[in-house]
């Protein structure tokens, strides 16, 4: 078996910068790349495009998915040409330290730190989401956070289980989760005590370790075969917490997950059934496919009234209409205040993903009311428009069961590699959008 070629890639600015020699790959333009071969190396040259960091990525990926198809990936160099800065470097070497498996030598010391930690970060979410969701159930969700926390003195761990969700009166949870024995009902809550006098950032992660659909079951158009992704907020949630607190933050943090499965079975919530929320208000459960939102109010209301937070920040493959409205790669972010969406969309500057934002919109909060119930988890706005607005409907379903300033990230869309080219990734989970809420965290 003859061993894999070292690679070296070399990013460039623009296509006159490229060096003499080589063959010449065909790329979407205006990428191009230059690809030189001698025994046990590859060498590549990419000019990549500079107007949004997002294009570079998608770019420079597409002319590496081909050079690497001629060629079998062993370990990589990335260096910086003309014109490339650190933060084109530091994205475009996230993408290759996923590439090739952590296997990347990157020669500027401060950009290869930062990969080297934000890819370790990305790696954990991307594990969870992968995993087989029979091994990744709540109950192992709940048993990883408490192993990581043993030997950490700023952080506490409380698991509530079934019985003591009961007690709490936390009867969303436990209906979307009911008929399940190997994901049962579960509240994750980690507590990181970073000595500071500020209320805490509550970090919070829907967790439904398998989505059937439930009674309404997802007909296989619906992505049900990938639909182990549905965890992917709890992952990324829990990939921030920990990357931050591992780097000491300055900041008291509170990671939330609610995590069950939603299956088909006799004690599986019934569609027009009438559920109490913990908070109070009652919902009538429309749609059983509709069971993010239901595990992510009462884990909000519960934790919002326990821990203060001076803010929430919410991640959740909360619906298929952000993929439908956004397309592969962005995240639709809801309800940033001014200095969150410059923060944020600085951030994603650095990093390369994809955010839109939108604010809250008296019209979508009042489509979650009920005539039968106080309200309802499938939102509707009026008329010829009721079909349209479902990740933005959602998202105003959460602002009911808390006071503290909300911050709403849907990753349907992004966290998944729905058009298999997403830069740095294979099938599956990209990691999106970890990158840029550590980046915007940490700034």
């Amino acid at each position: 078996m003859s061993k894999r070629p070292q690679w070296t890639i070399t990013l460039h600015a623009n296509a006159e910068s490229l060096p003499e020699g080589g063959s010449r790959i065909k790329t979407i333009s205006p990428t191009a790349a230059t690809l030189i071969t001698q025994p046990g190396e590859v060498h590549v040259d990419i000019a990549i495009p500079t107007d949004s960091l997002a294009d570079a990525r998608w770019a420079t990926w597409h002319a590496l998915r081909r050079s690497r198809a001629m060629f079998p990936a062993g370990a990589g160099q990335l260096l910086a040409g003309e014109g490339v800065d650190a933060n084109l470097l530091r994205a475009i070497g996230l993408d290759l330290h996923h590439a090739f498996r952590g296997e990347v030598e990157i020669a500027d010391a401060a950009v290869a730190a930062d990969v080297a930690r934000i890819g370790a970060a990305e790696d954990r979410c991307r594990s969870w989401v992968n995993e087989d969701p029979t091994l990744r159930t709540s109950i192992t969700i709940a048993a990883d956070i408490q192993a990581w926390a043993a030997d950490r003195d700023a952080v506490e761990v409380d698991v509530l289980d079934e019985h003591a969700l009961r007690e709490a009166g936390m009867n969303l949870l436990l209906a979307v989760g009911g008929a399940s024995t190997i994901s049962p009902p579960r509240l994750v809550i980690a507590r990181y005590d970073a000595g500071d006098d500020r209320k805490p950032l509550m970090l919070l992660g829907k967790g439904v370790t398998f989505d059937s659909g439930g009674i309404n079951v997802k007909p296989y158009e619906s992505y049900v075969s990938m639909m182990k992704n549905d965890m992917a907020g709890a992952a990324v949630a829990w990939s921030v917490f920990s990357a931050l607190v591992e780097g000491g933050h300055p900041r008291s943090l509170v990671l939330v997950i609610p995590t069950c499965e939603n299956p088909v079975g006799e004690n599986a919530m019934r569609p027009g059934a009438l559920v109490k929320s913990y908070r109070g208000p009652t919902v009538r459960i429309d749609h059983t496919d509709a069971e993010g939102r239901l595990i992510l109010a009462d884990g909000l209301a519960w934790a919002s009234e326990r821990h203060d937070p001076e803010q929430v920040w919410c991640f959740a493959t909360l619906t298929t209409a952000a993929l439908i409205a956004y397309g592969p790669y962005a995240t639709p972010v809801h309800f940033a205040d001014k200095n969150d969406k410059a923060r944020l969309q600085a951030a994603s500057a650095r990093t390369g993903e994809d955010l839109h934002f939108f604010p809250t919109r008296l019209w979508h909060r009042e489509a979650n009311r009920d005539q039968e119930g106080d309200l309802r988890n499938t939102a509707r706005l009026p008329g010829h428009a009721a079909r349209g607005a479902g990740s933005r409907n959602a998202g105003h379903f959460l602002r009911f069961f808390t006071d503290a300033p909300l911050v709403h990230f849907d990753i349907f869309a992004s966290g998944w590699n729905w058009a298999g080219d997403a830069p740095g990734c294979g099938y599956g989970a990209t990691g999106a959008p970890v990158r840029t809420v550590l980046t915007a965290l940490e700034s």
